[in-house]
């Protein structure tokens, strides 16, 4: 149970930082008239706030190995929920698209440490199943956050070794004794200094040794800035072009929701299938890319929803077909995640504790 709550906070986190990232996008007709800005200028205020979610962790997870994930918890949401605040009461775009963009930096930490919680807290054959609603949580704040924008125009630590060792310190002041974890023994800590540079320099280790990790950053990133740009063009397309209201318009994003939904169904059953050959394999074990098969259905899906939403944009054309689209590149988005995250995690667990 005790699981359960913290990945529910780590979940109920991400999906704030993930609503307020999108949330912004509900009305920008709003925001261009209040401001008195054009469109592109408008955008910033999203852009740099995704722009944020790039900086934030190269320092989040050096970080959390060092000190603990419930302190940059924190610590950085505090300030994520201040800077958000600024955002709402400033008087100027300049002021908007600033604080926009500091609540994106300090907001990461929930996006990039939360998958480690996931990786310390579970095994790798119940891992799957945890991660598909972390996941779900994370990318339904995306798309709830501007329908809900359009019609109102305690954690526990997670980072076991750090546990350990305070626990170690614990008992050496109350024995007199020196006590030291198992992980230390074999391999001492060094100076916060020296953890820190091996923790910095180890993603940029990964990206330039590893050309697996290079291709999958990039087609997440890929996949991730496309998330962002529908978000963008929902409003344009139905308010804009088809002429429908703020409210009205807002329901274009349900369809997208639904597809993540029936994902989150789907990922289940492929939990389970993993799960049956994971206790019948002789080595008790299975090569990472047992988590793969769900991404081949989800990349898939992603061109075919992209290429119907686009194609499907002129007013001639029922709108219908343009929210069958969106839904489709839900239900791909999901599973290609998930597949990937999951790969990654289980190819990199080593590193991917902290990081």
């Amino acid at each position: 149970m005790r699981k359960i709550s913290i990945i529910a906070l780590s979940g109920l986190s991400t999906l704030s930082v993930a609503f307020a990232s999108s949330a912004y996008s509900g009305d920008l007709s709003s925001i261009c008239q209040y401001f008195e800005v054009s469109d592109e200028a408008a955008t910033l205020g999203l852009s740099l706030y995704v722009l944020g979610f790039a900086i934030g962790p190269l320092l989040r997870a050096p970080m959390s190995e060092a000190f603990g994930r419930i302190i940059v918890f924190l610590v950085t949401f505090s300030l994520f929920t201040i800077f958000n605040i600024a955002a709402a009461i400033s008087a100027n775009f300049a002021s908007v698209v600033i604080f926009r963009a500091l609540a994106g930096m300090f907001g990461s930490a929930p996006l990039t440490n939360s998958g480690g919680v996931v990786a310390d807290l579970y095994s790798a054959e119940t891992r799957g199943l945890a991660a598909v609603f972390y996941s779900c949580a994370t990318f339904l704040g995306l798309f709830w956050a501007p329908l809900r924008a359009d019609f109102s125009a305690r954690l526990k630590d997670g980072d076991g070794d750090v546990l350990l060792r305070r626990r170690a310190v614990m008992l050496s002041m109350k024995t007199g004794k020196l006590y030291v974890t198992s992980v230390d023994h074999r391999n001492p800590p060094g100076s916060l200094a020296e953890r820190f540079q091996v923790s910095t320099t180890r993603p940029l280790h990964l990206l330039s040794k590893e050309p697996i990790v290079v291709v999958l950053a990039l087609y997440m990133s890929f996949l991730y800035g496309t998330t962002y740009l529908l978000l963008a063009a929902l409003p344009i397309v139905f308010q804009r072009v088809r002429g429908w209201s703020p409210g009205m318009g807002g329901l274009a994003f349900v369809p997208i929701a639904i597809g993540m939904l029936f994902a989150t169904a789907f990922m289940v059953f492929i939990n389970r299938q993993y799960t049956r050959k994971f206790r019948a394999s002789e080595t008790g074990q299975l090569p990472p890319e047992a988590r793969l098969p769900s991404g081949k259905v989800g990349a898939a899906l992603i061109p075919i929803g992209l290429f119907l939403f686009a194609w499907a944009n002129d007013p001639s054309i029922h709108w219908a077909v343009c929210m069958v689209g969106t839904a489709f590149f839900g239900f791909g988005n999901i599973c290609v995640t998930l597949a990937l995250v999951n790969y990654l995690v289980d190819s990199c667990s080593i590193f991917l504790k902290h990081d």
